[in-house]
């Protein structure tokens, strides 16, 4: 079978016994801070077994496309080495959240493997956990495994390594089940199709699924100790390498022979000229090229660019990595690396779509990183060479710096050490550098992950007891009979909040949008009066009733768990209790702002297609009531008239006062319409498409709040342009009342400048051109005559005059005033070659701090050298410096001590003559 037709098989047995066919979700996590890229199909349903979302289907199947390099799972340095290892794969996984568990798993698992796919149990092994003290023995897998057919001695027990699974100390956790594959010629044979085989040494006989059993939640019920309570509800997720399958199924030995990889291989043989052979370095070379082409050009496709910070310096890395084997040891010398990861995009395209609409942009950046790495390897080895030079025995965590950050390969790097007489075995070599890029990543933030956000446990808490909140904001600004269901202050429940207290009111029903989706939270007001009954034991001669009333600010409104609204409130007169009805107001006029600017980011990103080209993904945007950020993705600057186009694109439509439609669908009916889903975002099973124009123009999933027509945003300015990280940048843009305040501010301005320069508008541009020339004249005059003053050709002696006898030694030292750091440069240069032998050192003061620079003609600096000057006088101000024989610098930060420093060097220049 090929590997489309396992991919497709394992789909539809699994639809067909009842479950959800979702599709892969994109490589950038949404809303996961703790990964770099998604790494397992149940990525996109972590939520979903925590708890914390919600699905119209509790059964689900997936082909999730993967890729574990850098943080926790990384096999970057081991691709193109072992038969199995890679950094882009395709995940195939069954998922039961509640619904089913260890029975149907696996019960599946054994048809779809024996009776779909006509797997030879005799060379299948299953894998159950043997127990622990802490946990017992997974006896009943054991025995669904033999009653489902397998035979009892290939049932094997292992323990929490291998066999157990868990998010992290507290959550979540349960025995797993794997089965393996013996992949040798002899399964008739008891020694090689042997028990000791299954999680031991080579790889004849490998796991081809796992199967993860959440069946106990684990907690911390006093500092290091655990308690494990069953799981209400205990759910099923599974894996299964689709490449390790097609191994299988095709029977090849390694995953890079399967027809998902192989013909990547042979594309880039003939590409290099060159024999395939698994056990050359060509072999090696054109591994690491296929692999890390697919991961590079899925990544690309999903909006991952490569860059100098976390999953992005990571794809850079794996690019690099693929460019570098090229040309070292396919003899590559013309940039080659984009022609494979098209060709990828050709083999992969049917299965995954979207590398065909992206195919353009994934060229265009493949390109650019080739062109870059040229430049930036030739710097990384030049540097090795400055290395070597300071330092003939230098600490290997310079090395690492050097391949983290420049991509100096480790083969290069450790032939140099040769070169130098520092010789190593390979395997000392690489347990070197790696104890060095364990170092480096101590004290650096670079591939690693951010931790993840902690929900606060009285979030958790509301939401066990019940507490939801019904967002009413797409009718409505206001509603007047709103329950207050629950206080917090501090993070404790209370009663009531009292005037002058900051705290979080949670309402029944809100029309506060909470922030999401780049849209800030609303703002506004909480209030409410009431007539409350007095006690008649107490009243004394008090009236029947009291009136009580309450006023508190929104200052922001934000979700931390689905369902659970939160308004951060300040009271600003009377109280608030649980159980009051109040009234939840909106500030409209943000609100309408706000409404402005996220219809205007839609119509943004329409036009930016429409102008740049398809590639263009959204990266990141933050909507308020002042302005509107937009980052996308694009290869290089945006041109004055591109930006002028995309400007005039939106007015139009804005002018054109199309309606802004919202219709409630399923997530697979939205992508077939067309919608485009935005980064960073998690969608459930329904989703909110937001259509301008019929949708002709532009149609999006969206949750936030927009106007009704494109009418209400007014008008539309960009205020700036620019980049923000490789083939990464950022648009900033005015609407509204904003945008015509801009409008009247800059025609203010203009009205100043043409007051000032005297000058008519259409001469605006060329009058400020005289004048920029005018300064420019001035200033090369006043430079010029600096020069002269500071060299004595105007009122000063001349440098001979000056020059004084050290030794044998001509000697120029002086403190020059009203010269910058280049001027000094340009002094020393003309004093020099009028000395033609000695030492100049000059000095200055700017800013209460001390500059010097200290020249050496070359018959010289075999005795006399520049950096050795630098160091002995810069302490005297408080500083230091250093350089080469010929010149050197350094500064200091006490400038009452320079003439002691400028003194002193003369002493130092005898010492050394």
């Amino acid at each position: 079978m090929k590997g489309t037709e396992i991919r497709n098989s394992f789909l539809k047995y699994f639809e067909k016994n009842g479950h959800k066919i979702v599709h892969s979700s994109p490589l950038l996590p949404a809303n996961d801070p703790t990964l770099l890229f998604t790494n397992a199909g149940m990525n996109q349903f972590k939520d979903v077994f925590t708890g914390a979302e919600k699905r119209d289907y509790t059964r689900a199947v997936s082909s999730q496309k993967c890729i574990r390099a850098g943080g926790k799972h990384n096999d970057l340095d081991e691709v193109g080495k072992t038969a199995r290892h890679h950094t882009f794969f395709e995940m195939l996984g069954n998922f039961s959240f509640g619904d089913y568990f260890k029975q149907d798993a696996i019960r599946f698992a054994w048809d779809f493997l024996v009776n779909e796919l006509k797997l030879d149990p005799q060379r299948l092994w299953f894998s159950v956990f043997e127990g622990d003290s802490e946990v017992p023995a997974d006896d009943e897998a054991r025995e669904l495994w033999i009653k489902a057919g397998a035979p009892p001695e290939r049932v094997l027990g292992f323990g929490r390594k291998d066999n157990f699974w868990q998010m992290g100390d507290s959550g979540p956790c349960g025995p797993c089940s794997e089965i393996h594959y013996y992949m040798g010629d002899s399964p008739g044979d008891p020694e090689r199709n042997h028990a000791k085989w299954v999680n031991g040494e080579g790889d004849t006989t490998m796991e081809i699924w796992n199967l993860v059993f959440m069946q106990f939640e684990r907690n911390e019920v006093e500092k290091g100790v655990f308690e494990l309570t069953p799981l209400p509800a205990p759910s099923v997720d599974t894996g299964a390498g689709l490449e390790r399958l097609s191994a299988v199924l095709q029977g090849v030995s390694t995953n890079y022979d399967t027809d998902l990889i192989k013909p990547i291989i042979d594309f880039a043989a003939d590409l290099a000229g060159v024999e395939y052979s698994y056990d050359t370095p060509e072999g090696f070379a054109l591994r690491v090229l296929a692999d890390h082409a697919r991961a590079t050009a899925f990544a690309i496709a999903d909006g991952i660019l490569p860059g100098n910070e976390g999953r992005n310096y990571v794809l850079r890395k794996i690019m690099r990595r693929a460019i570098y084997h090229g040309r070292e040891h396919l003899g590559f010398e013309t940039l080659f690396f984009n022609q494979v990861c098209n060709f990828v995009v050709g083999l992969m395209g049917e299965a995954y779509p979207e590398l065909i609409t992206q195919r353009d942009f994934i060229g265009k950046m493949v390109r650019l990183e080739e062109e870059r790495f040229g430049a930036t390897l030739t710097v990384g080895l030049k540097k090795l060479a400055d290395i070597f030079a300071d330092n003939p025995n230098p600490d290997f965590v310079e090395f690492a710096k050097l391949y983290d950050t420049f991509g100096t390969p480790r083969d290069l790097i450790r032939v140099s050490l040769e070169e130098h007489g520092i010789a190593f075995e390979e395997s000392e070599f690489e347990d070197k550098f790696s104890a060095a890029i364990e170092e480096l990543q101590k004290t650096s933030d670079i591939g690693k992950t951010k931790q993840a956000e902690k929900i606060n446990p009285i979030y958790g808490a509301l939401e066990e007891s019940g507490v939801k909140s019904i967002f009413r904001g797409y009718e409505t600004t206001e509603i007047e009979n709103s329950k207050v269901i629950a206080l917090i202050r501090d993070d404790l429940r209370v009663d009531s909040l009292n005037e002058g207290d900051e705290g979080l009111i949670i309402l029944d029903k809100t029309p506060f949008y909470a922030e999401s989706g780049g849209q800030v939270g609303d703002v506004g007001v909480i209030s409410g009066q009431w007539s409350v009954a007095s006690d008649p034991a107490t009243s004394d001669h008090r009236p029947p009733t009291t009136d009580h009333s309450a006023k508190a600010a929104v200052l922001d409104t934000f979700s931390p768990i689905a369902g659970i609204i939160l308004h951060k409130s300040k009271v600003e007169s009377g109280s608030i209790k649980v159980g009051d009805v109040v009234t939840a107001s909106v500030d409209v006029e943000k609100r309408d702002a706000t409404r402005r600017n996220h219809t205007a980011t839609h119509l943004v990103h329409a036009a930016l297609k429409e102008v740049l080209g398809s590639h263009v993904k959204q990266a990141g945007s933050v909507v308020a009531p002042s302005f509107l950020r937009f980052d996308f993705t694009h290869y290089q600057p945006i041109t004055d008239s591109e930006l002028q186009e995309i400007e005039n694109l939106v007015n139009r439509y804005i002018l054109k006062n199309e309606p802004v439609n919202t219709d409630v669908m399923a997530i697979e009916d939205a992508m077939r319409t067309g919608a485009v889903a935005l980064f960073g975002e998690k969608y459930g099973s329904a989703v909110r498409v937001l259509s301008v124009g019929g949708g002709e123009f532009s149609r999006e999933l969206c949750g936030g709040t927009h106007v009704r027509a494109t009418g209400d945003i007014g008008s539309f300015k960009i205020v700036s342009d620019e980049a923000i990280a490789s083939g990464v940048r950022r648009i900033r843009a005015i609407t509204g009342f904003d945008s015509f305040n801009r409008f009247r501010e800059d025609e203010r301005l203009i009205d100043r400048s043409l007051q000032a320069l005297k000058t008519q508008r259409d001469q605006l541009p060329s009058a400020i051109e005289r004048l920029q020339e005018e300064l420019k004249r001035t200033r090369k005059e006043i430079d010029e005559l600096k020069m002269k003053i500071a060299t004595g050709a105007i009122g000063g002696a001349s440098d001979g005059d000056e020059a004084r006898d050290v030794n044998g030694v001509k000697v120029v030292a002086k403190i020059v005033e009203g010269l910058d750091k280049g001027g000094m440069r340009h002094l020393s240069d003309t004093l020099l070659a009028k000395l033609k032998s000695g030492v100049v050192i000059l000095a200055r003061t700017e800013e209460e701090k001390v500059g010097f620079i200290v020249r050496v003609s070359d018959d010289l600096t075999g005795k006399i050298k520049a950096g050795a000057i630098v160091q002995q006088i810069a302490p005297i101000v408080g500083g230091r410096g250093g350089g080469k024989p010929d010149m050197a610098e350094g500064g200091g930060t006490e400038p009452g001590k320079l003439q002691d420093a400028i003194d002193a060097s003369y002493g130092v220049i005898e010492s050394m003559s």
